[in-house]
């Protein structure tokens, strides 16, 4: 984006239409074997594009790339990456399985015995468990680990489509389906309503909105995450514009802090009370828009009992909202009062359907936006995804980019990645999942590329019993990960700087160089597969005779064919120029459901009635009522402030986003500098909370529940709920005896001490890492040293 189209879209006005950017300011770096010469280097990384600087042959720096915004701190820490200290220098084999194979001693998996091996050595080694596997189980009992975040931005290099189409090719293996993120509001939104993602573009919310109420979301932090970094200042940029902003959350979140907005405490796992306490204001004061719940929504009439308390004698009211909420009446009065005297822009984010009865949260903020009635007018509604990555940003007219083909997996009945740990310790259990049966798979052998299920998935114990039970543990990654000192087998792979790809980032298409080659004795993903595929008689199936350039002049020819208001030069000009090609900006006219509203007839949801259902037929059809009722219900969590175990466990606990990493990479490099404190993951807590337990800021802290203790450096502020910690997701694991169930994680990761089971409801099958409590104490004993960032061999 040009400087004047970048103040147009952040302040309003027209831009002009962008043609191909050359940038001839700019020194590059030419391409040469072993990578590119001194000077400037661009690449597509996991956190965007950049530019590296080299200096001797070595990155020595970097330079942001004025297109995707402004610079994040965190693009700082590349070098680091690069040559950080848990790079995996070589091929490693766990001693105990190099000698026993599949009759090893699985409780040794984390124990870091590991022997260096050679290339040769390992990867017959993998292709004879494979072989082994497959012949005396079946394809079945192969699996691939889950991995997406390891390759964000890439196409060829994206980890977890090679590793999916060498499986593939190889007969198939079992998969899951769903993600960590919103697997919840996916699945129930465009049942009950629409798109889970489905927003308006930001110039239409910023020239028609009066207030935003930003509802558990932080995108001062997660519009960074998908290089949305134009979405950042735009965000930010409210705080100069006469749009009130209103945050709902139990932490005073960056984006608060940052807007400088009125903040509302509310407990966590409780946004459904809220939102049923703000809808009974609504009906009760006459405040419901009733035309707009005429014509555009259904089963309102037999959703209403239930509200006023008619059905089970207890009216939603705003004081029984405030009771489990700890949000005053008074205050959710004002707020509804305030919201619907004005055109009102509500941004939820996913964090309130990442808990118990997820599916309710999201359901219930949707049917207090259709109970205002500005659903589809220009900067009302409400959104579940502008809070996050570029979603908002006026769509460019532009081809997509494509990827590495997978081909079809001959394996069918994927299960829900949230039942990743209980599919491996219980195979052949049925789960029900949206209506179906669904048999978990006899894993025997996992292979991951790139994936951190040990940072990732919920209830680490767990997770560390269940990686006990396959046969053999492959992982194939840069790092040293917590999940790869879990594993049988680690190949060490180049990182994303040291390998070629196409990337398509917001508006953009730019060419992702190699800056340096393979570190150490590291191999690409495509190197180390072609390989396999050759030791197990499909090599030529699987390349298509290709190179790593050949894949990537083949998707830049494919979106070059589509292009329709550039004209990109040919492969060879593009690679060997700027590598960059800049598309114009959407109009940035789009309104979300502005169709839909008006002719609910011509333009319906994708619903079974067509409209917005406060009852949904198909939720009632599966007969879910004890989890997933037919209509937005308040459902106790599983655990939360107003259980029993919160007598021993009376802190609630949120893992949001941190603002120095994306989930668990970078975890590993000098950003730790900007947040760790006494070389620990930070612990926000109240000071209330913290004075009752002797906690000053800097203090090391224990944090504990009936699943696991780990070590965090607290940090206390007003600036969270009493009642209420902060610990941020993607943490590495860090145990004192790896492998041992129980062990004191020294670092603090979160999901030490989040549940895996039960999963939110028979409906979506996700994840319910919202829901924990847990209770924190001084940690007055010696703290033992950090290792999780050092090397296994």
């Amino acid at each position: 984006m040009t400087e004047f189209g970048r103040r147009a879209f952040l302040k309003g006005g027209t831009s002009s239409v962008i043609v191909a950017s050359m940038l001839p300011h700019l020194a590059l770096a030419a391409s040469g074997a072993g990578g590119v010469m001194d000077g400037r280097v661009l690449v597509n990384t996991c956190i965007g594009p950049m530019r590296l600087i080299k200096e001797g042959g070595k990155v020595v720096g970097v330079e942001a790339l004025p297109q995707v915004g402004e610079p994040w701190v965190l693009i700082d820490s590349m070098p680091d990456r690069l040559y950080n200290r848990a790079r995996v220098r070589a091929p490693a084999v766990r001693r105990d399985f190099l000698e026993k194979r599949e009759a090893s001693d699985r409780t040794g998996r984390g124990s870091g015995d590991f022997v260096e091996v050679s290339w040769d050595e390992a990867l017959n080694l993998v292709a004879e468990e494979l072989e082994r596997v497959k012949t005396t189980y079946g394809n079945a009992s192969l699996h691939r680990g889950k991995s997406s975040w390891a390759s964000n931005h890439a196409h060829f290099y994206k980890t977890e489509s090679l590793l999916q189409r060498f499986l593939n090719q190889y007969g198939g293996c079992a998969e899951f389906f769903g993600n960590y993120s919103n697997q919840a509001i996916s699945e129930i939104m465009p049942t009950v309503a629409w798109g889970a993602t489905v927003a308006s573009d930001w110039p239409v919310v910023r020239d028609n909105a009066k207030l935003v109420v930003i509802w558990g979301a932080n995108p001062a932090v997660t519009t960074r995450i998908l290089s949305g970094r134009y979405m950042t200042a735009a965000w930010l940029g409210l705080k100069e514009s006469p749009i009130e902003v209103i945050v709902i959350d139990p932490v005073r979140s960056e984006t608060a802090q940052s807007l400088d907005a009125r903040w509302v405490p509310v407990r966590p796992n409780t946004d459904t009370a809220l939102a049923l306490g703000m809808m009974h204001t609504l009906y009760t004061e006459n405040l419901h828009d009733a035309a707009f719940l005429e014509d555009y929504t259904y089963g309102f009439d037999t959703f209403l009992p239930y509200l006023t308390g008619e059905q089970d004698g207890q009216p939603k009211s705003a004081e029984w909202a405030a009771e489990i909420t700890g949000v005053p009446a008074d205050t959710i009065r004002e707020l509804v009062r305030k919201m619907q005297g004005t055109r009102t822009q509500i941004v939820s984010g996913w964090s309130i359907q990442r808990q118990h009865h997820g599916e309710q949260g999201p359901w219930a903020l949707a049917a207090f936006a259709a109970m205002l009635g500005q659903i589809g007018l220009p900067g009302g509604g409400i959104n579940f995804g502008m809070n996050y990555g570029d979603i908002g940003f006026p769509r460019a007219d532009m081809p997509s980019v494509g990827g590495t083909p997978r081909g079809s997996n001959a394996i069918p009945d994927p299960f829900p990645i949230a039942c990743l740990t209980d599919a491996y310790l219980n195979p052949g259990k049925v789960i029900q999942c949206k209506g179906r049966d669904i048999t978990y798979p006899d894993i025997r052998l996992v292979y991951t590329s790139g994936g951190n299920q040990f940072t990732h998935h919920q209830d680490t114990n767990l997770v560390v019993k269940a990686f006990q039970a396959p046969e053999t543990i492959i992982v194939q990654d840069p790092w040293w990960t917590p999940s790869a000192k879990f594993a049988d087998i680690v190949l060490p792979a180049a990182s994303d700087l040291e390998r070629n790809d196409l990337g398509q980032v917001i508006n953009l298409i730019l060419g992702s160089h190699a800056a340096v080659d393979p570190q150490f004795q590291s191999r690409t993903d495509y190197d180390i597969l072609s390989d396999l595929a050759d030791r197990l008689g499909f090599g030529s199936d699987y390349t298509e005779g290709k190179s790593e350039m050949d894949w990537v002049r083949m998707l830049y020819d494919e979106a070059r064919g589509m292009s329709k208001t550039v004209e990109m030069p040919d492969f060879d000009t593009f690679w060997e120029g700027e590598s960059l090609i800049e598309f114009p900006m959407g109009k940035g006219d789009v309104v979300q459901l502005a169709d839909f509203r008006e002719d609910p007839l011509l333009n319906p949801l994708g619903t079974a009635t067509g409209l917005f259902e406060f009852v949904s037929p198909t939720v009632a059809k599966m007969g879910y009522d004890e989890d997933c009722p037919a209509h937005p219900t308040w459902l106790e969590p599983v655990e939360w402030r107003g259980s029993a175990q919160a007598d021993t466990y009376p802190l609630q606990m949120v893992s949001a986003h941190s603002m120095y990493r994306l989930h668990s990479q970078m975890c590993n490099t000098d950003a730790r500098k900007h947040y760790a404190v006494s070389d620990r993951e930070p612990v926000t807590i109240n000071s209330e909370d913290a004075a009752a337990r002797g906690i000053q800021s800097g203090d090391i802290v224990r944090i504990f529940n009936d699943r696991g203790q780990v070590l965090a450096g607290a940090v206390v502020t007003d600036g969270i709920m009493p009642g209420t910690i902060c610990l941020h997701e993607g943490a590495w694991y860090d145990p004192v005896q790896g492998g041992t169930l129980g062990s004191l994680d020294k670092y603090g990761s979160p999901n030490v001490l989040t549940r895996e089971e039960p999963r939110t409801s028979r409906f979506a099958q996700a994840t319910i890492a919202g829901t924990a409590i847990v209770q924190v104490e001084k940690y007055e004993e010696p703290a033992p040293a950090v290792t999780a960032f050092d090397p296994a061999v």
